[in-house]
């Protein structure tokens, strides 16, 4: 990649960020997780991650675990496309498994994994733009399962290594889809129609918008993971050998700052402050008059993909529309965002408030109507729902904590310390504090999902 090109990236991806990171003197349970500036850091920190103390309890896995992980592990090595990964121990479904309940997890608790025959990005590939996403939250248990998943697809050790900023290897429309995710990860609230309009230069609209549902899935997933520092799995491999070229370049994927050295705590995001009300309200007016920036299926196609009991009534919700376009890995992902909303432990109230903070930080025009109105239908006056944006607002010392907790997993998930999960943890369950996470995850999904592709606000 030439200077000039690195030198844009840089600039792009830091500008207005403040600088702030904890004292070297800090209590543990106040510092974040540092952030590997280079390859041969990365592969340090990966391999470490295999010790990281989880934020929730994981106990060791039971006999019946370990047989069950056996066959699975050998099944996944016969089936083409696998990478070699989705058998064996994988802490991140059992963490899922132990603390969420299973009705909000549904199709998420080991349902079906069909490929979707309208999808058509090659799997590797989005395997890529997994990796820049895990690279640029920091979430090094993600990350290592992206970095095995593309060597046991044959990607070469230089490759992967490329894909940490010099990407002069790579084709034009591997750069442009590698822009796009890095935006959409660090700055959802700044994409716009021109972002998708260079897409369009080298994808079809269904290709972006799978590549769309691939990305804001994976911050998602980020989210979880990383927050609750998941240990990597201890089979895994990663002090492998590295190009003398990559063993000192410098990350401009991760969330460094450029003048800093050595392996430092993320930048934290800069998003400016919230909005007033009134230029809220004006947001909203604005969404519902906008048009979509990709195609939607129809209102039948809409309904097959929601669940049996999907109580909406009229005409199925854009959203709802907009992963009608894919009838299998839409249907996955409608079954999740309907879930969120009626299953689990957590109060209606609360899970509406933990939407609603995700949008607002994410100005997430589309989700942020639909959290307001669930919030309306739950009782809340307007004036009680713009209360929330206030640091200060009136609320039980238990919902302060939670709703801070998702502040800091949508805007800086690489931040995230014990001491902020402990602080919901004196409050609520380990199950309910999994699920205030959980749902933060899946309104960073949604905030991403239904911003970039611009859909129309129906209410």
């Amino acid at each position: 990649m030439g200077q000039r090109l690195r030198s844009v990236l840089a600039a792009s991806m830091f500008a207005a960020l403040p600088a702030v990171c904890l004292a070297d003197d800090a209590p543990a349970s106040d510092a974040p997780s540092k952030v590997a500036a280079t390859r041969q850091e990365l592969k340090e920190q990966l391999e470490g991650s295999k010790q990281s103390r989880p934020r929730l309890p994981l106990p060791p896995p039971t006999e019946e675990e370990l047989a069950e992980a056996k066959a699975r592990g050998a099944a996944a090595k016969a089936r083409p496309g696998s990478g070699g990964m989705g058998g064996g121990i994988v802490n991140n479904g059992r963490l899922r498994q132990i603390h969420i309940d299973p009705a909000l997890l549904g199709d998420r608790n080991g349902g079906s994994r069909e490929p979707d025959p309208a999808m058509t990005v090659d799997n590797t590939f989005k395997t890529m733009l997994f990796w820049i996403v895990s690279r640029a939250n920091n979430c090094t248990y993600c990350q290592g399962h992206q970095e095995v998943k593309l060597a046991g697809d044959g990607v070469k050790e230089d490759t992967i290594a490329a894909l940490d900023g010099d990407w002069s290897e790579f084709t034009p429309a591997e750069r442009a889809a590698f822009v796009f995710t890095r935006k959409l990860t660090f700055e959802p609230n700044a994409l716009t129609d021109a972002d998708v309009d260079r897409m369009r230069q080298h994808y079809k609209d269904l290709q972006i918008l799978e590549i769309i549902m691939t990305v804001s899935g994976n911050n998602g997933t980020n989210r979880w993971t990383g927050p609750l520092a998941i240990p990597q799995e201890k089979h895994r491999v990663f002090l492998t050998p590295t190009a003398e070229k990559y063993k000192s370049l410098r990350s401009l994927v991760a969330p460094l700052d450029p003048n800093a050295t050595g392996m430092v705590c993320a930048k934290p995001a800069s998003r400016g402050e919230l909005e007033s009300r009134e230029q809220v309200e004006k947001a909203l007016d604005a969404a519902r008059k906008r048009t979509p920036r990709l195609p939607l299926a129809d209102d039948a196609q809409a309904r097959s993909v929601l669940p049996a009991d999907w109580s909406g009534s009229g005409p199925a919700p854009q959203w709802a529309r907009l992963l009608g376009n894919f009838p299998k890995g839409g249907k996955r992902l409608a079954d999740a965002f309907a879930r969120v909303e009626t299953k689990g432990k957590l109060s209606p109230v609360l899970k509406s408030k933990i939407a609603w903070v995700g949008a607002r930080q994410d100005r997430a025009w589309y989700a942020l109507g639909h959290a307001k109105r669930r919030l309306n239908d739950l009782g809340l006056s307007d004036d009680q729902v713009f209360a929330l944006d206030q640091p200060d607002f009136a609320s039980p010392p238990a919902e302060q904590a939670a709703l801070a907790l998702v502040r800091k997993i949508t805007v800086d998930p690489a931040l995230v310390t014990d001491a902020d999960v402990e602080a919901v943890r004196k409050h609520y369950s380990d199950s309910e504090t999994a699920e205030v996470v959980y749902l933060a995850t899946q309104a960073a999904s949604f905030d991403r999902l239904t911003e970039a592709a611009g859909l129309r606000l129906e209410n």
